[in-house]
């Protein structure tokens, strides 16, 4: 059986795509091209994604994680493990002075970082809705 079809989402494309695709193959790599330059330029986050890509970071970053190769949450877990992201202990969104600041960072391996950054974005996203809910009682 054929999966049903609609449009592309494309402004004014009237291509047909599979019901669980958005665009059409003209106009996929356009939208994903839109979407990066969006998040780079034009968004909240272009401050932080712009300095990730700042030699200075790229610098600090390479030189902290040659001189600590070992994920410090494995380490403490009893198990050596490589560290392959230098994570901010507290987010640059929370403390943008402390960017640079060698006692701000820790070694983590992908596991370790992505279980952190989706604590602290969790965090930050109540403290968010408890703010939004204080201000709707006054």
């Amino acid at each position: 059986m054929a999966k049903p079809m609609k449009q592309c989402e494309h402004p004014g494309c009237r291509t047909l795509v599979a019901y669980d695709t958005r665009y059409c193959e003209k106009h996929h790599k356009a939208a994903n091209k839109w979407r990066y330059h969006k998040r780079m330029y034009d968004s909240d986050e272009s401050k932080y994604q712009q300095f990730y890509k700042s030699s200075a970071w790229r610098k600090l970053s390479r030189r902290f994680l040659e001189s600590n190769p070992v994920c410090v949450q494995c380490y403490q877990n009893g198990v050596i493990r490589k560290a392959d992201v230098v994570d901010h202990v507290i987010e640059i969104k929370d403390d943008w002075s402390r960017r640079l600041d060698e006692s701000n960072l820790q070694p983590l391996c992908y596991r370790h970082h992505n279980r952190k950054t989706g604590l602290v974005r969790e965090q930050r996203k109540q403290r968010k809705q408890r703010k939004q809910r204080k201000q709707q009682t006054k």
